[in-house]
């Protein structure tokens, strides 16, 4: 089966009628909490997780999602505008419900021993993406930690909204004053994502813990949503729908870029001199297999040796930003935006060459600075473009048809054009049907993937030959110009 085939898609069954008991159930839930909505939307901000007298609000825990009457059903059976077995879906599917089970296992273990950590599963520094890690006093009673990355980690703590939010009139103002999160928003699921999988603060995956042996992150949201599987309804509307995907993986590029940025700032702050933590560049720039005698190497063996195909931007032996973010989202802007599309090629530019020590750090602060400004701008210009076929074509195609800057920016980036590719793919064959030459982009895509499977057996050579095959095939493709 092709990597396309993505198991996780799923099939939104409508249930029959709904019973008796349940809808007795409902009614007396929505009588209970006619009488609780009386004055807090009036007084709290989008966002907003605290009480009019500003308390913050309590967690409640997953269980309390789980009843039958609730979200805890194992399929789908009522004609709401859920499923019901939301919980189900997360519990028994989902990789999140086992987030704190992972910090238990060998490995986990061993990098913590690496770090001089006691207890993974105690220590804040893995419970803050591997749990919902909230202290004691907002722990409500059926709260419990081992749940992993549970319904409040992404919907916002419940105590308020739990009865609540099943009522007819419920809307996006009331959810934020109750402190529950507007997840339909795509730049704020694509923040609340990257929260972990990039990271905030000084809770990052840096350079000790990939040291100590913990996996190297990388992220796009509309593949990875693919991944979870789905727990959620897709828009009945069906042009909403079928660019869903184009216009998710398109604004979590931009959140991406925009949240690498503040990051780099806040933590260089913290270190000394101009470099932040060694996450932020381009890890397989230093990290690639370095021999005593060129001369004992095999033929195949200098093949996958980056500098021989490599064109340095700075200095050899330099650290290279990672910028596999902006390799992807230039050709987002240059659809969405050309004339901001080239003030950000022109910026990242002048910041790359500060850093790679091409330029003067003097102007470092302003470019940093003007660059986290222009990338805040573009999750909301990218946020209010309406996609089209014919952007989900040309941005295909130019992907494809940039394989030398992709591989040149190194192997994060190229992760990110093979990741684009098949987002933008499946948008397209899910709204419109199969291309023209529809297996040759199949298999020229699988390619890609095995390309990118291990960063230590990168080779430039062949990614850019498998993504000249997509560009070959989808370049007969009606739609775009």
């Amino acid at each position: 089966m092709s990597v396309l085939q993505r198991s996780s898609r799923l099939i939104w069954l409508l249930g029959g009628v709904v019973c008796l008991v349940l809808t007795g159930l409902l009614s007396l839930w929505l009588s209970w909490t006619s009488s609780s909505l009386a004055q807090p939307q009036e007084k709290g901000g989008a966002g907003d997780k605290t009480s009019p007298s500003g308390d913050l609000y309590s967690f409640v825990g997953a269980e309390s999602c789980g009843g039958s009457a609730c979200h805890g059903n194992s399929a789908p059976r009522t004609k709401l505008r859920i499923g019901q077995n939301e919980f189900y879906i997360w519990s028994q599917k989902d990789r999140h419900a086992k987030a704190y089970e992972v910090l238990t296992n060998a490995d986990s273990k061993r990098i913590a021993q690496n770090l001089r950590i006691d207890k993974p599963e105690a220590a804040h520094r893995c419970l803050v993406c591997h749990a919902l890690d909230v202290e004691e006093g907002r722990q409500g009673k059926n709260f419990d930690i081992t749940e992993g990355v549970s319904c409040e980690a992404c919907h916002g703590p419940a105590e308020q909204w739990l009865g609540p939010h099943i009522r007819k009139d419920w809307d996006a103002k009331r959810a934020a004053t109750y402190g529950m999160s507007n997840t339909k928003d795509l730049g704020f699921r694509a923040d609340k994502c990257l929260g972990c999988h990039l990271g905030v603060g000084q809770d990052v995956v840096d350079h000790e813990l990939i040291g100590a042996g913990h996996p190297r992150l990388k992220f796009e949201l509309d593949n990875y949503s693919h991944v979870m599987p789905a727990h959620w309804q897709p828009p009945k509307d069906k042009p909403a729908r079928d660019w869903l995907g184009v216009k998710t993986w398109a604004v979590s590029q931009a959140v991406a870029l925009r949240n690498q940025l503040q990051l780099f700032g806040a933590n260089r702050k913290s270190k000394m001199g101009l470099f932040p933590d060694f996450i932020h560049f381009d890890c397989f720039a230093c990290h690639h297999d370095v021999v005593d005698r060129l001369g004992t190497l095999t033929d195949e063996e200098k093949k996958l040796q980056r500098w021989r195909s490599k064109e340095y931007g700075g200095k050899p032996g330099r650290l290279v930003w990672n910028a596999s973010s902006y390799a992807v989202l230039r050709h987002i802007v240059q659809q969405v935006s050309p004339e901001q599309g080239k003030t950000l090629d022109q910026q990242v530019r002048a910041f790359h060459e500060i850093v790679t020590g091409k330029r003067s750090s003097d102007g470092f602060e302003g470019a940093l600075k003007g660059l986290i400004e222009l990338s805040d701008q573009l999750v909301v210009k990218v946020g209010q473009h309406a996609f089209t076929q014919q952007n989900a074509l040309a941005l295909m195609r130019a992907i494809a048809a940039d394989g030398r800057t992709f591989s040149h920016l190194g192997f994060q980036s190229a992760e990110q054009a093979v990741l684009a590719l098949a987002s933008l793919y499946d948008a397209y064959t899910d709204a419109v049907g199969a291309l023209p030459e529809d297996k040759a982009v199949k298999q020229a895509i699988d390619a890609l993937y095995k390309d990118v499977k291990d960063g230590r057996q990168f080779n430039p050579a062949q990614f850019e030959a498998d993504l000249a095959k997509v560009r070959n095939a989808v370049a007969g493709a009606a739609g775009a110009s």
